[in-house]
This record gives structure tokens, sequence and C-alpha cells, in this order.
């Protein structure tokens, strides 16, 4: 009986020992590290001539930054960590500055930006300069060359990348004479613009260049309209500049020659698509579209890219201060694991991050920039868009 009695107060101590444990393991995982997002961003706009099909999503980036937030927080229990995201979406410079300045005033040092130039150059005003920014939205070369923000990433590509990707890949091809169309748009301008440099870099001519700014809904008239605007004696390709969807889903099938199709439409090239599944991405697009029932956009992609970026810094520093946490993603310890076939890093001049950029359609993916035989000296990354010989930009 005595026997009994000890072996019973043995296993007391051991489950009050447990306990103890369990109680001080879980205090560490609650307040060991917390770190804050506030993703700023501004509304989507709608428009009728748009189909519903291609209409960008109300939550679009803000989605994928709660699901890094949410893996996140999967693993950090475990080392102690928490994360959490605040969202302000407005298109009034005031209070996108109040809402930032308000976190910042909190202790909140990371931010998310998807905003046009003059909001991000006004939001980086309005931030103390150790507050970082990732911006996630916004293509303009400027930000990467001449208008060089302080603390500043950039996830989202550049409109030079993408239009570099798709020059390659007409070089790889020997598709060397371009039949250019482009919108009216402020985007389409940019792009535009960066897309005549990459056919200049690599050598391709354009045989004919239009401007499409008619007013016709296109879904009833296409086959008959599109032939005679794209007519010409000859070319390789139809490089077709829509940001906004307006007219360049109607290309494909409808030039006067039959002839592929690139750009914003066609073959494609840009940050993510949902039909990549390579390199383990399949599990990624699953847990977005269980968890948002929609595919998982570029703009998620980037938003998704700046938190983990920070998570995979916090987690091997152990530390959640951005004094510490940006010299180490700047740093060649940095690397990231992000579903594009190898480690991407963040460009030490401007704040760009390094990817592939790939090529698809509405189907599959094609294939991924940068092509073989595209070399650079320090990284073959390097090779899409804008490089440091060109760049203004020293911020790190």
């Amino acid at each position: 009986m005595k026997k009994r009695e000890s072996s019973t107060g043995k296993t007391g101590n051991y489950l009050a020992i447990i306990s103890v444990l369990l109680m001080l393991t879980g205090a560490v995982k609650a307040y060991a590290v917390e770190v804050a997002f506030g993703l700023l961003r501004q509304p989507v706009e709608t428009t009728t001539a748009v189909p519903e099909y291609l209409a960008e999503p109300e939550n679009n980036g803000e989605s994928g930054a709660e699901l890094a937030v949410s893996d996140a927080n999967g693993t950090g229990k475990f080392l102690g960590q928490k994360y959490s995201i605040h969202t302000q979406t407005s298109d009034d410079p005031a209070a996108i500055n109040a809402a930032a300045k308000a976190w910042y005033d909190t202790g909140m040092r990371f931010f998310l930006a998807d905003l046009d130039t003059p909001l991000l150059q006004g939001l980086r005003k309005a931030l103390p300069d150790d507050a970082l920014i990732f911006n996630v939205g916004n293509q303009d070369d400027a930000r990467r060359t001449t208008v060089c923000l302080p603390n500043t990433l950039h996830t989202a590509l550049s409109y030079g990348m993408r239009a570099d990707a798709l020059g390659q890949w007409l070089r790889v091809r020997r598709l060397t004479e371009v039949f250019l169309v482009s919108g009216i748009t402020d985007a389409d301008a940019k792009f535009l613009a960066a897309t005549k440099s990459s056919l200049r870099k690599f050598n391709q001519k354009i045989i004919k260049e239009k401007v499409w700014n008619f007013d016709t809904d296109l879904r009833r008239t296409a086959s008959a309209e599109l032939p005679l605007f794209t007519q010409a004696s000859d070319y390789d390709a139809v490089w077709v500049i829509d940001e906004s969807n307006l007219f360049g889903q109607h290309l494909p099938y409808n030039t006067w020659l039959p002839r592929p199709v690139i750009g914003t439409h066609g073959l494609r090239a840009d940050g993510w698509s949902y039909v990549i599944e390579q390199w383990g991405a399949v599990q990624l697009q699953n847990r977005f579209t269980k968890k948002f029932d929609r595919p998982m956009t570029t703009k998620d992609f980037a938003a998704w890219v700046a938190v983990r970026s920070v998570n995979e810094a916090v987690t091997v520093l152990n530390s959640g201060d951005v004094n510490t946490v940006l010299p180490f993603i700047m740093s060649d310890k940095f690397q990231l694991a992000a579903y594009k076939g190898r480690k991407l890093t963040f460009r030490p001049w401007n704040g760009q991050l390094r990817q592939t950029v790939p090529l698809f359609d509405a189907q599959a993916l094609v294939a991924s920039a940068p092509f073989d035989g595209f070399l650079h000296p320090r990284n073959e990354l390097d090779s899409l868009g804008v490089d440091e010989a060109q760049s203004e930009c020293r911020q790190f």
C-alpha cells in the first residue's frame, strides 16, 4: 500500500512539473516575439467595361498577406513568435498616412503598400526611416531607378522585369519583328515604355505600333474589327499592352496574321498565376483556394512574399527588431524559398526582389525566365529588369 502511494505521489509530481513547463512554454510562445504588419491599399476600381471574370478581386493582395500571417503563426506558436496584420483601404492620402502613423506609434515597423506612385511616396515621407515598407503592387520602374525611396523593398515585379521576360522568350524563339498594340491608361504607358526598352535591349524590331483608344464593345465584333486593326505585311508576334482588360483579351486568334499574342494577354509574364504547380507550389495554391475560395493572384503572391521575408528573418534571428531584421534580409545570409524554382534574394542597390518570372497562358505554365544563355556577371536573375548600372538607387 505504501509502495502504491509512493508511485502515485511520483506521478503527481511529474504531472505538476509538466504542467509548469507547459505553462512556461505557453508564456514564451505568446510573448517572446510579436510582429505586427500594416497593409495600406487603395480600393479596387471596378468598371462595367471589364467582364466580371477578369475583374480584380476586392481583397486582392490582402488575402495573400493574411495567408502568410496564418502560415507564420502556424510555426510561430512553437517558437514563441506571434504575427498579426492590420489593414487600411483608402484612396485618401490623409487617411492612409494617419493610419500608418497611428500604427507606428503603437510599435509597428513593418508595412505593406499597394499604392500608386504619389500615395507610395507620400507614405514613405510620412513614416520615420526605421519603418520598413514592402511595395507589393506598384510596378513603376522609376521607383527602382530614379525616384529611390529609403528603406523600401519591392516584392512586386517591375514593368521592366515583365517586359524582359517576354523579350527573352522572343529571342529564344527567334521572333524578332513585333506588332505593338497598347491602351491609353497610365499603367499602359509605363508598361509600353518598359516594352520598348526591352525590345531595344534584345535587338527586336517594332514593325508597326498602334494605340487602341476606342470604347467599342468587342464581345460581338472582335472577329471583324481586330483583323483589320492588326493588318500589316508581316510580323512574328503581336505584343499587347492592356493592363485594364478593356480589349486585349479579344486579340488572340483575331489578328490579321496567325501569330502568337503576348504581353498582358495571350502569353503573359507576371509574378504569379494559378497555373503554377511546380516546385511544390500546388500546396500553396490549395491552401489559398481553400481559405479564400478563389485563385491566388500576382498581388496576393507579392504580399505573401513580403510577410514571408520578415517571417524568415525573425525565425532565424528570434527578433522582430527592424534594425536587426532589415540588415539580415539584405545580407548574403538571406535566401527565401518561394515556390519559384530557386532561392530569392533582394537587390542591394534598390531593394527589388530578385525572382524568376513565369510565362503562362490561361491553362498552363509555358516557361520561366531568365532563359538559358542570358548570362549576368553577378546573378542571372539580374538580367531581368533595370540593372545596377542603369539605376541611380543606392539604398542599402
